[in-house]
């Protein structure tokens, strides 16, 4: 017994038009609606009080109050911690002095000044600015704005003078840089290596 041929064509014009008619695609109607979160309440709010309206304009109340309360506490936090939201100036590193000219300062005024107040912080850190214009001076260094103390003390002249220069100098860092206290006993012993260091700069030759 004979079968009839199978006389099914494949037609790829209607196929394509199937494709294209919304009516068929049932992917869309089987899929889930996406909603973002004010969509959510919004929802939720439209099923509690039964009314769009009213359930949209709580919403945006929801949605103001939300936005106070993140700034609330942005501001609680900038208040306690403003270093993360602004980046911190640079501290001077260990081995620099502020860019500072001393030929423009009146040493004797502003020692006597800082010694009347007790800021024996602030006279450490003239006597030794005053114990660069000296060895400036005197030609012993090539004073700069910018130099740091550690190249005042490789260079100085005449090398006899650079052990007293580096005791000088490392009690001016532990103090400026190295939170050490200042005290009347420690500015006492920089004047006495200051005055040593002035005695060298009559009798000793420059190298």
């Amino acid at each position: 017994m004979t079968h009839p041929a199978d006389t099914f064509v494949y037609d790829a014009a209607k196929i394509i038009a199937y494709q294209a008619d919304r009516r068929f695609d049932y992917n869309t109607q089987l899929s889930a609606p996406e909603y973002n979160l004010l969509d959510v309440i919004r929802l939720w709010l439209g099923t509690l009080f039964g009314n769009e309206t009213t359930a949209n304009l709580i919403g945006w109340l929801l949605l103001g109050f939300f936005v106070l309360v993140v700034g609330w506490v942005i501001f609680f936090v900038y208040k306690k911690r403003p270093g993360l939201f602004f980046r911190e100036k640079r501290k001077p590193l260990a081995c620099e002095i502020e860019e500072e000219d001393i030929y423009r300062i009146d040493f004797e005024k502003e020692l006597a000044a800082a010694l009347a107040g007790d800021d024996f912080r602030l006279a450490v850190r003239m006597l030794y600015l005053q114990t660069l214009r000296l060895a400036a001076d005197r030609q012993w260094i090539d004073w700069q704005i910018y130099k740091t103390p550690t190249e005042y003390v490789l260079e100085l002249k005449p090398a006899g003078r650079k052990t007293l220069f580096r005791d000088f100098t490392n009690h001016f860092l532990e103090v400026r840089y190295g939170n050490f206290r200042a005290t009347r006993e420690l500015f006492d012993a920089m004047c006495r290596l200051q005055g040593e260091l002035r005695k060298g700069g009559d009798d000793e030759t420059e190298r």
